[in-house]
């Protein structure tokens, strides 16, 4: 398996996980251990929000407007 596709975050999310793990080992803590976890799986498998690494934006050909205007917002809401 090659590694070519490694990120910043990916790494970032790897050591993470790494720390996280070794802390909850040392709290004796569930919590930062599930955080950990998710983490580490999240690194290794590389995925993001969904189930794959460029998940987290819009679907491409959405019809829905991503570009947000605040001055059409806030006069939308006569703020």
């Amino acid at each position: 398996m090659k590694m070519m596709n490694i990120s910043m975050i990916r790494i970032i999310r790897i050591a993470l996980g790494i720390f996280f793990l070794f802390s909850a080992y040392g709290e004796r803590s569930w919590g930062i251990g599930i955080l950990g976890s998710v983490l580490l799986i999240q690194g290794i498998l590389n995925v993001g929000c969904g189930f794959g690494a460029k998940s987290c934006g819009p679907a491409k050909g959405s019809k829905y407007n991503t570009d947000f205007d605040p001055d059409k917002s806030f006069r939308r809401l006569k703020l």
